[in-house]
């Protein structure tokens, strides 16, 4: 293999580990598995933008469920360990699945804290910066939701500035820097 190519090779492995999206969180998956310790088999929900602030105009769509199932849209803050006040379950909105099982949802993302497992006389709290996995799930009630009969977690939307700490991206380009210089000094050497 020339040097040009095990150049390039480490130059492809290091973008794809640095720009890769970030798997949810561990209180995301024990969310999920803590009702029954099943898996939730729907696909998850695309968001559209990724990104954006209190008032962002957002695009949520899947498929997946039976025709004309009633769902609730939720974001869990992927953040201190899923929490807000108690769990980080925000409700986002309502929609019914169509002939097909699809379903979109457009809304604007709120601004305050509200529940959608029955708590809600909480206090009115802003919602924190950070991840949001958003999921469909199939309820009659807001608080009869089940996470396991739902979608896989979608997302994230992040609000606000993203907080991902630039360790891992400092820590690669190092990585990347190293091994270039040891490949020109190797180079130079023959």
């Amino acid at each position: 293999m020339t040097t040009a190519m095990q150049l390039m090779s480490i130059v492809v492995a290091a973008a794809v580990t640095l720009f890769a999206p970030a798997s949810p969180p561990r209180c995301i998956d024990d969310l999920i598995r803590s009702e029954s310790g099943a898996r939730a088999q729907v696909m998850a929900p695309s968001v559209d933008p990724s990104q954006g602030r209190v008032g962002s105009s957002i695009r949520i769509r899947g498929a997946g469920f039976k025709p004309d199932t009633r769902l609730t849209i939720a974001g869990v803050f992927g953040e201190q360990g899923c929490v807000i006040e108690g769990l980080g379950d925000q409700y986002l909105g309502s929609t019914v699945a169509d002939d097909n099982g699809a379903y979109a949802l457009s809304i604007r993302w709120p601004a305050t804290f509200d529940p959608v497992l029955g708590r809600n006389r909480t206090v009115t709290r802003s919602l924190p910066r950070g991840r949001y996995y958003v999921f469909a799930l199939p309820c009659e009630a807001r608080a009869a939701c089940s996470f396991t009969a739902g979608t896989q977690p979608g997302g994230p939307f992040v609000l606000g500035d993203a907080r991902a700490s630039p360790a891992p991206a400092i820590a690669g380009a190092a990585v990347v820097a190293l091994i270039l210089g040891a490949l020109v000094v190797r180079r130079r050497a023959r």
